[in-house]
């Protein structure tokens, strides 16, 4: 793993191999699929995750959601939203997907994922990943924000947010992009699975 390595080198030797245990995939152990929904703030991207989750868990898969702001307002409410900050809340967004992983269990994860540093380092550190870009113009979402988030980011009153003050890198690889101002969350939906289950991806 990438950062991982990394981030065990700074660790003491007795820790380093506990947690390996937990992350490190085994020889022929069973690897779940780590589907990653991912695009601009307001871009549809939880409303699709849970439609996906009721769906699935409907044709008897075992999967979670793994939702960004809840994982980031859980392990530290205090993380902001600076690049450092991004980034870390990031590389927990990957410890939990492989946890998961590594029980059989299917993930849904619904993130920003603005950086394409960011997703190098999922794609990397995850198997069996497959990454869903939901296309939604700037002026479409900041429409849809119930959040008032871009609002607040153009008044300056939130920092570092993405498609403001913080680049949106518009991504280069994904399985699928979908076109989430032109669809609603139910043809989204279908896209999805009829693409999952068509590859033999999902059965």
């Amino acid at each position: 793993m990438v950062w991982f390595d990394y981030m065990l080198d700074r660790l003491p030797q007795e820790d380093v191999s506990k947690i390996k245990e937990y992350f490190d995939f085994s020889p022929g152990e069973e690897k779940a699929l780590s589907l990653w929904v991912f695009g601009r703030p307001a871009a549809g991207k939880t409303t699709t995750a849970e439609l996906l989750l009721d769906l699935m868990r409907g044709m008897g898969h075992r999967v979670e959601l793994v939702d960004g702001d809840a994982v980031r307002t859980l392990f530290d409410g205090n993380l902001g939203h600076s690049t450092r900050d991004r980034l870390a809340a990031f590389h927990r967004l990957i410890w939990i997907n492989r946890l998961l992983q590594k029980q059989g269990i299917v993930t849904i994860t619904a993130t920003v994922a603005g950086s394409r540093y960011f997703r190098s380092i999922a794609r990397a550190n995850l198997i069996n990943p497959r990454f869903i870009y939901l296309d939604c113009p700037f002026d479409i979402a900041a429409e849809r924000d119930k959040k008032n988030l871009y609002k607040r980011a153009i008044t300056g009153e939130v920092k570092h947010f993405y498609g403001v003050d913080l680049t949106y890198e518009v991504p280069l690889e994904y399985e699928m992009r979908i076109d989430s101002a032109r669809l609603n969350p139910d043809e989204i939906v279908f896209e999805i699975m009829d693409h999952l289950m068509s590859t033999g991806i999902l059965e």
